[in-house]
């Protein structure tokens, strides 16, 4: 689960709230556009993060932490500062 920009990606958005797909790929977490789109989905099957399409010309997707996810960025925080 804890894969190259996972653990990046989950305080990023723990900090942020809601954010779209491109300022998280523009973070530079994960290298290519296909492991990215992978670990979001992974992420999202795992209840980590929802994505909610907003209906919009363009269309745009959002990210944000499921409740499961907030606590599993206040562990790592945790673990973080207890360093």
């Amino acid at each position: 689960m804890f894969g190259k920009g996972v653990i990046e990606t989950i305080l990023h958005l723990h900090v942020k709230g809601k954010t779209g797909y491109y300022e998280l790929y523009k973070q530079g977490f994960v290298v290519s556009r296909q492991t990215f789109a992978d670990m979001l989905k992974s992420l999202e099957k795992k209840g980590i993060i929802s994505r909610k399409v907003i209906d919009e010309r363009p269309p745009r997707v959002e990210y944000s932490l499921t409740e499961k996810g907030k606590e599993v960025a206040e562990i790592i925080r945790r673990l973080d500062q207890s360093l």
